[in-house]
């Protein structure tokens, strides 16, 4: 449409007068038109008439009357931006009287007028700008038609060179309205351009960079790119607030044509430009949090994350590690700047948008760059008390990205582990100052617990070493508060310039003598450590760390020139956990079991074997040594009393041995006690420490024996109550208080008591509980007790039947005879192969002392359990008599076992001669072989029978005690010996022929049987050759009488055959 112009308004009022009848209705008394195109046409044709120009013809198109409406208002806009811009001028001298003298006030603008620039600009936009975007964004190469303007069908292409280039020039003006200027000065300020770009910012971009950013490949001859758009956008936007910018940018992008990627990756590159702004951050924090800022609100978590992808992403064009460099010193110092100056949506942005950077596996490289800057930045001052940030600043920027982020493990842990040995040196020394700020000392707490909670077992504990190495330094504050990390520490200087015998006497006597007291200045302080690592509520980290410090301690005590002061350190921080952290709560290093027992089972796989003696150590030694921490001198008298034997550094590593193995077994019984449930079901590597316990059971120290002793006990007594007892057959009868069931498990709790009557009373409650019932008839009955739970019990009583104590080793004695009686032949069996066993083999050779023991007390028993047979033994003969008959004959086997298993087959004859009756030749041919080789003639005799008693007094009083000849060797001294010239040997095969012999001259004379119970003649004749050969020659005086009475007795069998 084309209009010529006579006249164009000049003043502000002539232009306001215009907009007003442009946009408004008319003040004629007309019908109005009832549709749209009626309405344009009529305030274009009074617009037109104003000014003298041609009105628009009748039949002009919707479209064309609304783009005319659109270029007028634009035009109204541009000579408003023009006046108001302009100062007020004066009025001409011959002005008419009543007239105006000046101008109107460019700066005079009320509410009516800016709701007519407001009005203006949107007919600008919705007229002009919108529909003509939509056209050429249909008509560019890349955009297909069904992405085009929502309802168009068919797109006329031929009008779209006029349409791109009137939205060129539509889009150059409205642009030329802040630049009015040029791109070398500051931006025009008007009304009107206030309006556009607080209001229409993004509606201005949109076109701009479709047609300013459009590239040559898409671009034609008759749409050429805009390239004179670019630089005067970019201008526009770097004086323009950052926030501004962003928020008109984001809603851009938001609208942007799917169709054109283009415009989208403008968008993102002007976005990413605006971030890298010194004002960027914050302003991206003011476009997206503006209501909460407003409200006081809390910001969401859509919001949070918004403005977090928005920082993680690397503008265009730009690498990772300038990015970083730009980007998050300047999130730091917002971050640690104080709370008046940043609103708390902004902050906790920052901060979750920071964590997310720091944290996420999306872009390695930026996590990478960006964590290299943001730890060193908040590190540096706590690890080596310089940086771009002061302690404090550091402190506070840590606080508050721990309060405003997610409590990821992941971020706690890149957060606070390389500085939390650093922190706890802190934390310790505000601990110990009187005068230090305690919102601070609550602050470390809170990032230790905080980071000991959250943060996986392995990294917690690694880091805890680093503090008993003494990682974190020396901390001062002064009186001002400030923080300063240092390399001098007086601290020890001073404890020990208190440290000596007349301060610490006066001490004591005042009551002042604390025995926690960090005397030595240990660092960490062993106290305030274990209060420090039971506050964090962590049992795994506590029992793993218990264990550490006893294998370190462990490897400290075996080293010959350890450190005294980190000893002593182990050596305190063990103790101090086991005061500290052994009651019933989160933290008791008793409660998570595993480390612990694999500790154990490692210090008894490998006991620290003593280092060799005899080399004595010099003086000239590198190294703080024990003798260094002596503070009063020795005084010469006591040096020279010091025996200077090479032996008795190796005397004290066979104790040290000793304690650390005790500690282990001690360690074993306090977890079970502290884990009531804990068994080899539950826990498998109890039955690798029961194997490895074995050995110690038979050591000279008496208490590691005692205990280890114990171990076992509880550990059978435990498996035993873990048994499955759901078949029991047992139930509570009407006159009983106890079932046999409940019994059986309050003797096994009994039997894990520390006090030794308590154990006692568990063993004679499971010999009453195996022991055979009577029936109604009289006769014996099976105990009413699950057959299952059998071998638990005979477990318990092998080993207790190893106790020192002759009460326990008793009672086990008689409940392993019970159980013999009241369960029969299987238990029978099993005890005399625990007798018996090894003798079909080389490894009796070289039994113990403590095998000997317990096989003697197990033949204890079974002497009782053969005389309590009575007439039910020879049911029993098959079971007893051959293994005891082999271990008489086994010749590696200790003289004391074969003496006690044929005193056993005397107890037999004794109580039954029928049960040995199928036997009875056999073992008389073997005690005579016996007899015939084992005698041990007596010496022969030089002098007179006389000459002893008259050897002279003074002959006796001058021999001397080295003159003596040494004590023969007896049975008794050495037990485990396989010497077969002992007399107890002789005399016990001699005192079976005699009860045998008695038993068929007895059997004889009650029966008349000679043939069943009468030798034959050849045992018979060798028999008596060999017991008078004995009486005549052998050594032992008790064997010669012995050997008389067996001979005596074999006549008197004979007259009993002989019916004499």
């Amino acid at each position: 449409m084309t209009t010529t112009t006579t006249h164009v308004p000049k003043t502000l009022e002539e232009l306001l007068h215009a907009a007003a009848v442009l946009t408004g209705p008319s003040s004629s008394s007309e019908i109005r038109p009832a549709d749209l195109k009626g309405v344009l046409h009529r305030r274009l044709s009074e617009y037109h008439a104003l000014y003298d120009q041609h009105i628009p013809a009748e039949n002009a198109s919707l479209e064309s009357l609304q783009l005319e409406t659109a270029t007028e208002s634009l035009l109204i806009l541009e000579l408003l931006h023009k006046a108001l811009t302009s100062p007020a001028t004066p009025a001409p001298a011959d002005h008419e009287p009543g007239g105006p003298t000046t101008q109107r006030d460019p700066s005079m603008i009320g509410t009516r007028d800016m709701g007519l620039i407001r009005t203006l600009l949107s007919i600008v936009f919705k007229w002009a700008v919108e529909p003509l975007l939509q056209r050429i964004v249909a008509g560019i190469p890349s955009t297909s038609t069904s992405h085009a303007v929502n309802g168009a069908r068919i797109i006329d292409l031929t009008g779209l060179p006029h349409e791109f280039s009137t939205l060129s020039s539509v889009t150059s003006r409205l642009l030329s309205l802040p630049l009015s200027d040029g791109i070398t000065s500051p931006l025009s300020q008007s009304a009107v351009t206030a309006t556009l770009l607080n209001r229409h910012l993004p509606d201005l971009l949109l076109p701009c960079i479709v047609i300013g950013w459009l590239p040559k490949s898409l671009a034609t001859e008759t749409m050429p790119t805009a390239d004179s758009l670019r630089p005067q956008v970019m201008y526009l936007l770097s004086r323009l607030p950052a926030s501004q910018v962003i928020s008109a940018v984001g809603q851009t992008l938001s609208r942007a044509p799917g169709p054109l990627p283009y415009a989208r990756k403008t968008c993102t590159f002007i976005l990413g430009r605006q971030l890298i702004r010194p004002e960027g951050i914050r302003g991206l924090c003011e476009s997206v949090f503006a209501e909460e800022d407003v409200s006081g609100e809390d910001a969401s978590l859509e919001k949070l994350e918004h403005v977090a992808r928005v920082l993680c992403t690397v503008p265009s064009g730009m690498k990772a590690e300038e990015y970083c460099a730009i980007v998050i010193p300047r999130m730091l110092l917002l971050v640690s700047v104080e709370d008046r100056a940043l609103p708390p949506a902004h902050r906790r942005a920052i901060a979750f948008s920071l964590s997310r950077i720091l944290t996420s596996d999306a872009n390695p490289p930026l996590q990478k760059c960006s964590s290299d800057i943001a730890l060193a930045m908040l590190h540096d001052p706590i690890l080596q008390g310089n940086g771009e940030l002061t302690v404090s600043a550091s402190l506070r920027t840590i606080e508050v990205l721990l309060t405003n982020t997610d409590p990821s493990p992941t971020f706690i842990s890149t957060l606070f582990t390389p500085i939390v040995p650093s922190l706890y040196a802190l934390y310790a020394h505000l601990e110990g100052a009187k005068t230090a700020d305690p919102l601070l000392r609550e602050s470390l707490k809170g990032f230790l617990e905080t980071w000991g909670r959250l943060v996986g077992s392995t990294e917690v504990l690694g880091t805890l070493w680093r503090i008993i190495d003494g990682e974190g330094g020396i901390w001062r504050v002064d009186v001002a508060g400030s923080i300063s990390r240092t390399e001098e520490d007086d601290q020890n200087a001073e404890s020990l310039s208190l440290f000596t015998p007349e301060s610490l006497r006066h001490a004591e006597e005042a009551g002042e003598l604390d025995v926690d007291s960090n005397i030595l200045g240990l660092k960490p302080d062993p106290v305030q450590f274990v209060r420090f690592v039971k506050g964090l509520g962590r049992a795994d980290v506590s029992s793993e760390l218990f264990v550490r410090l006893l294998q370190g301690y462990r490897e400290l005590q075996s080293q010959r020139g350890n450190e005294p002061l980190k000893t002593l350190l182990y050596l305190q921080l063990v103790l101090q956990m086991q005061m500290q952290i052994s009651d019933d709560d989160a933290s008791n290093v008793l409660k998570k079991p595993e480390h612990i027992l694999s500790f154990v089972k490692h210090a008894l796989e490998n006991p620290r074997q003593p280092e060799g003696g005899g080399v004595k150590r010099s003086s000239s030694d590198a190294g703080l040594r024990m003798e260094d921490l002596r503070i009063v001198e020795d005084e010469p008298d006591e040096v020279d009393e010091v025996d200077s034997d090479d032996e008795e550094p190796d005397a004290g590593n066979e104790e040290t041995v000793d304690d650390m193995t005790t500690t282990a077994v001690k360690l074993l019984l306090a977890v079970l006690e502290a884990n009531p449930d804990l068994s080899a079901r539950t826990a498998p590597v109890l039955n690798d420490i029961f194997s490895l316990l074995e050995p110690f059971s038979r050591v000279s120290n008496e208490e590691l024996r005692s205990l280890v002793r114990e171990a076992r006990m509880v550990m059978t007594a435990r498996l035993a109550s873990t048994s499955d007892t759901s078949t029991s057959k047992s139930s509570k009868s009407a006159g009983e208080t106890e079932s046999p069931q409940e019994t059986y498990q309050k003797a096994l709790k009994l039997l894990q008591d520390p006090l030794l009557p308590v154990r006692a009373h568990g063993l004679m409650l499971l010999r009453q509980l195996v022991s055979a019932r009577k029936s109604t008839t009289g006769t014996l009955s099976e105990p009413a007790l699950d057959r299952a739970l059998v071998p638990g019990i005979l477990s318990i009583f092998m080993q207790s039947i190893q106790d020192d104590d002759s009460y326990m080793f008793l009672n086990a004695v008689q409940g392993l005879s019970a159980m013999v009686d009241g369960f029969g032949k299987d238990v029978l069996r099993g005890l005399v192969k625990t007798y018996s066993d090894g003798v079909d083999g080389l490894g009796a050779s070289a039994m113990s002392q403590h095998d000997v023991d317990m096989r003697t007390r197990v033949g204890e028993a079974l002497g009782q359990v053969i005389r309590r047979c009575g007439d039910a033994l020879p049911s029993y003969a098959s079971l007893l008599v051959p293994p005891l008959f082999q271990v008489v004959r086994t010749s590696h086997f200790p003289t004391v076992l074969r003496t006690s298993a044929i005193s056993l087959l005397a107890q037999s004859v004794r109580t039954n001669a029928l049960a040995v009756l199928p036997y009875i030749v056999d073992l008389t041919e073997a005690m005579i072989d016996l007899l015939q080789v084992e005698t041990v003639p007596a010496p022969q005799r030089t002098g007179s029978e006389g000459a002893p008693e008259a050897k002279s007094e003074a002959g006796e009083a001058a021999e001397t005690e080295t003159d003596r000849p040494k004590p023969h060797p007896t049975m008794d001294s050495q037990p485990t010996s396989t010497n077969t010239k002992f007399p107890p040997l002789r005399r016990a095969a001699l005192h079976f022929l005699a009860l045998l012999i008695q038993a068929c001259t007895k059997r004889i004379y009650e029966t008349g049987d000679t043939e069943r119970f009468l030798l034959p003649p050849d045992v018979m004749r060798r028999a008596k050759t060999t017991l008078w050969y004995i009486v005549a020659t052998d050594a032992d005086d008790v064997v010669r009488v012995m050997a008389r009475e067996t001979a005596e007795g074999l006549d008197q069998l004979a007259n009993a055959a002989l019916g004499l």
